[in-house]
């Protein structure tokens, strides 16, 4: 496949971009997670629940738009200024509690009563013409009008409800033109709106839960960011890994031109992986098909590291930030311990970046062209129950549902100068490893 066109377009995504949008995708579900364990997200959803009903949205419509004088506390106010304002039913209220009425009642229901028809008794008695007067005033005429009426009886139930602390304070309310904004529903109103306006909370109500959820199922098995100081301390190992334990790991083979060299070409420097292949003469241990193991003279020392003591996984996403130096071989592949199952991730033979898998079938595979493998590149593999993937950064670049493994692979770097190339040094740098289990 050539990437030449799709790096010129654009479609295939700088590494520094691609890495950018790794590291954003884990700070995003970092963040989501953070984020929906807090206070104030529990606080904005039980808000945003409440302010966003149909019943609290029609209260602040009813609050806002209710004109006061629609409301039954203005009816009632209304109707109590009224009676109040009533001259002749106040002076009922006034006499119904007079003295001159008890006197008056009194002096009715006394035999002297009848003397009033005589205007001889009332001219010769000041007391018959006192009450003569009084029961032709106007006083007691507006008191026999409201004796028999409900009024009296309203305007004083209507004075004990207005003068209650309640009526009160429901009077204040609804005479208030800013009657909403002295409601509690008012300050949950703004509460809300404060929660809404941060930016954790703005945040999390633009993710996509499902996404998100998408996302975690990817989770990292293995990450190597190059911090270690010494090759023991990592989780690589020097040598070859077989599943015959009487093979000799540490060894080379009779038709390369490099020795590995037991780590001792492998460091962790400037926060990244480096595996060296150097010119020094180096007498060691070279297997031969026909031979078996023999003693070979190398002039040249390089190295190969591997996880299987320590790490393998079957199915997964793999990936490496790789670049590389010189023109022999560097390669990032999966092992089993056998000659196959093995997966390369990342081969460059000196001229081509290759990606695939070696099969009893042969290579099923690709051979990538329009990247220079001396740029920083990422490869991954994603390994399902179904297929394999190869992707250089975005771009997928082969896939295949052939021959897929069936047991656990381990990881694995080397370099090394096979007998038809031109020697030379070289050096493999990988900035880091991650692997994940995709759930």
């Amino acid at each position: 496949m050539n990437l030449f066109f799709k790096r010129l377009t654009g479609s295939l995504q700088s590494t520094e971009k691609m890495e950018r949008r790794i590291l954003a995708d884990e700070q995003r579900i970092a963040r989501y997670r953070q984020v929906e364990q807090s206070a104030e997200l529990k606080e904005f959803l039980e808000l945003k629940k409440t302010v966003e009903s149909k019943d609290f949205q029609q209260k602040k419509y009813n609050l806002i738009n209710t004109k006061y004088k629609s409301t039954p506390t203005y009816q009632t106010i209304s109707s109590y200024k009224q009676l109040r304002d009533n001259k002749q039913l106040q002076d009922y209220l006034e006499m119904e509690k007079s003295q001159e009425l008890k006197e008056y009642i009194a002096f009715r229901n006394s035999e002297n009563y009848i003397k009033l028809q005589s205007e001889k008794e009332v001219r010769n008695s000041l007391e018959l013409k006192r009450m003569a007067e009084f029961e032709k005033s106007a006083k007691y005429k507006s008191y026999l009008q409201y004796r028999d009426s409900k009024l009296p009886a309203q305007f004083k139930e209507l004075s004990a409800e207005v003068a209650t602390d309640e009526f009160k304070k429901q009077h204040a309310f609804w005479s208030n033109d800013n009657r909403w904004k002295s409601t509690e529903e008012y300050q949950q109103e703004v509460r809300y709106k404060q929660l809404s306006a941060m930016s954790d909370i703005i945040f999390f109500m633009q993710q996509d839960a499902a996404e998100i959820e998408r996302m975690e199922k990817i989770h990292a098995t293995f990450v190597d960011e190059c911090d270690w100081l010494k090759l023991s301390e990592s989780k690589w190992r020097p040598g070859f890994a077989y599943t015959n334990p009487k093979l000799i790991r540490q060894h080379s083979f009779a038709n390369e031109q490099q020795a590995n060299n037991g780590g001792r070409n492998v460091g962790a420097i400037d926060g990244k992986i480096q595996l060296f292949t150097k010119q020094e003469k180096i007498t060691d241990k070279a297997w031969d098909p026909k031979k078996g193991f023999i003693n070979k003279d190398f002039d040249y020392t390089s190295d190969i590291i591997q996880t299987a003591d320590s790490f393998r996984q079957k199915g997964g996403l793999f990936m490496a930030k790789i670049r590389i130096e010189g023109n022999i071989h560097h390669a990032f592949w999966l092992g089993s311990g056998d000659k196959l199952p093995m997966i390369s991730i990342f081969h460059y033979n000196g001229k081509h970046i290759t990606m695939g898998n070696y099969t009893k079938d042969g290579f099923d595979g690709e051979v990538i062209k329009g990247i220079s493998a001396r740029k920083y590149f990422i490869y991954s593999l994603r390994w399902t129950e179904r297929e394999l993937v190869w992707l250089v950064n975005n771009v997928e670049v082969h896939r295949t549902s052939n021959n897929l493994p069936k047991e656990e692979l381990f990881l694995a770097l080397s370099s090394f100068i096979d007998e038809h190339q031109r020697a030379s040094e070289g050096l493999l740098n990988v900035a880091w490893v991650r692997v994940f289990e995709l759930r």
